[in-house]
């Protein structure tokens, strides 16, 4: 698989079941090394020191978002603990769900529930974006994380994207066409290997 990603660029990755989609956000991320050529970040291979760093740089957001059963507050502040409360309304801003927030009597001290399991799922997603925003990472890697939502809720997703788009790389997993259809290139995996990448105009 030979894959440039620009940066400040919107990449979706695109494919069947067992394409090697998963595989490809492991790579990305550092979790996984390859078995044969090397992943780079600017020229620099992933490795070493330089792998611990990349990984604290990277904001990941996955379609089984865990949240504990604490306050919103809490749960962003899990990604940065000293971030001050204009910090995490910022990435709330960013992920829209600032208004969400600021209609609940606690606002940043309402409680979560176990996993999550007091608010929807588009505004799990988008507080669990918020907190992979909170470090300001250089790249956001989004694995699938519209594809359990609601039509509402997904468009608040992509609303939060249209905002992050140029201002720092995303790599976005997907299959439904109102998220693709954001990114600037399109890459197509199957059974592991690369068999398309085009701009979204050119797939239309």
């Amino acid at each position: 698989v030979d894959l440039m990603i620009p940066a400040r660029t919107m990449t979706a990755i695109m494919g069947p079941s067992g394409a090697g989609k998963s595989t490809m956000a492991d790579l990305i991320l550092g979790l996984l090394s390859p078995d044969q050529g090397t992943v780079k970040i600017d020229g620099k291979p992933l490795s070493g020191d330089f792998l611990h760093r990349w990984r604290q740089s990277v904001g990941y957001v996955p379609q089984d978002t865990f949240l504990f059963h604490d306050t919103i507050r809490a749960n962003l502040l899990w990604a940065l603990p000293n971030a001050e409360d204009k910090d995490l309304w910022r990435v709330l801003r960013l992920s829209a769900v600032d208004g969400f927030v600021s209609s609940v009597p606690q606002g940043l001290d309402a409680v979560v529930g176990d996993r999550g399991g007091w608010l929807s799922g588009g505004e799990r997603q988008r507080i669990a974006l918020a907190r992979a925003l909170l470090r300001e990472p250089s790249l956001l890697l989004l694995d699938e994380a519209t594809s359990s939502l609601d039509t509402e809720s997904e468009e608040y997703i992509n609303e939060a994207i249209d905002r992050l788009h140029g201002k720092l790389t995303i790599v976005v997993i997907a299959h439904r066409s109102a998220t693709i259809q954001r990114a600037d290139r399109i890459v197509v995996l199957d059974k592991g290997r690369i068999v398309e990448g085009v701009g979204y105009a050119v797939m239309r």
